[in-house]
């Protein structure tokens, strides 16, 4: 079992390291485009496991992406005040 955990924090450390150098030779807009989609990914992630009855009674896929398209529009009317 350490020697599994070990690895993992090897693995993640090499892929800490190649991404940080990686990362700044990404260009500003694209930097964002995957920002965006982490946080979208983390945000229908959260309300499938947060929000047990909605997910009971609408299901994983609905859940998921009623959150994500009502987050988007609040950012959307947020933006074009």
């Amino acid at each position: 079992i350490i020697m599994m955990w070990m690895s993992l924090v090897l693995i993640v450390a090499i892929g800490s390291t190649v991404g940080y150098y990686l990362g700044a030779e990404v260009p500003h807009e694209v930097e964002i485009g995957i920002e965006g989609l982490a946080a979208g990914a983390m945000l229908t992630m959260i309300a499938q496991t947060m929000i047990p009855e909605a997910v009971h009674i609408g299901g994983q896929k609905v859940v998921g992406l009623s959150v994500l398209i009502g987050y988007l529009s609040a950012v959307a009317f947020k933006l074009l005040e």
